[in-house]
């Protein structure tokens, strides 16, 4: 195993088995790294695809045990000393002796304040820890910014609009269950027809939905409308605040990805 010295009742620091890569994907930008060497190693993948508000992170191993859903996920920035707990869940890697452990809409926040040599400590359910030092990691996330916006772009997304907001809408609950098994589409279902639709909100001053916007298919016209009509009727926010300290109209982009339940 690649580890630096750890503290007490800490894990050991797995050091870089590979550099940095970012993935040009269709429906997301992704970056990839291994740490650590044989039965000790992790691949960190995080990936960003919706609009500037969150990302999602796996990491992959063979010592990761299979936990199942509802995981408690704690990530913690050291020497910064800045955490954030997330749920997730675990399962295996088909046909490989790999467990992995993935949750969805991750604040950028925490990654915001990275450095180019970054110790990141990972959690879950008391029974899975391992640290990590990314090395480089400041220019590794600002290529990871650069194709995410180059994704938004591609789909229309004004991300200057979005950066000009001194506060962007934020989702009250989250958005992660705002689409749960039970709303997909019974047809679609007995039919196996899986996708990914990507949309964007129009939010008013005093944080409503407005209307739903389709900027990335599915492929399948009932998954972008059911998409769509759940939007409207659950997701809600605290409205966006302009550079003058009021409310101001927005817009929400994120995605909602269909497969159909195990």
């Amino acid at each position: 195993m690649s580890a630096e010295p750890a503290m007490a009742n800490e894990p050991p620091t797995l050091t870089p088995a590979s550099p940095w890569q970012v993935d040009y994907a269709d429906e997301e930008c992704r970056l990839l790294r291994t740490f650590g060497r044989g039965e000790d190693a992790v691949t960190l993948r995080i990936a960003r695809g919706s609009g500037l508000q969150s990302f999602d992170m796996v990491v992959a191993g063979v010592k990761i045990p299979r936990l199942g859903s509802g995981v408690a996920i704690k990530v913690t920035m050291e020497p910064q000393g800045v955490s954030a707990d997330f749920e997730g869940y675990s399962m295996g890697v088909p046909d490989r002796p790999e467990k992995f452990i993935r949750w969805y809409d991750g604040d950028p926040k925490i990654l915001a304040a990275a450095t180019n040599r970054q110790q990141v400590r990972l959690s879950a359910d008391d029974r899975f820890d391992v640290a990590m030092l990314w090395t480089d990691a400041k220019s590794a996330l600002a290529a990871l910014q650069a194709c995410h916006d180059d994704l938004l772009k591609s789909w229309g997304i004004e991300t200057d609009a979005m950066r000009s907001w001194a506060v962007p809408p934020e989702p009250i609950g989250r958005p992660g269950r705002w689409v749960t098994n039970a709303d997909y589409p019974l047809e679609e279902t007995r039919r196996g027809i899986e996708g990914t639709t990507a949309f964007q909100l129009k939010i008013s001053p005093q944080g409503v939905v407005e209307k739903c916007i389709i900027v990335r298919s599915s492929k399948s016209n009932v998954l972008d409308r059911r998409s769509c009509q759940l939007m409207l009727e659950r997701a809600k926010f605290k409205p966006a605040i302009g550079a003058d300290g009021q409310p101001m109209a927005s817009f929400y982009v994120n995605r909602v990805r269909w497969q159909v339940p195990k």
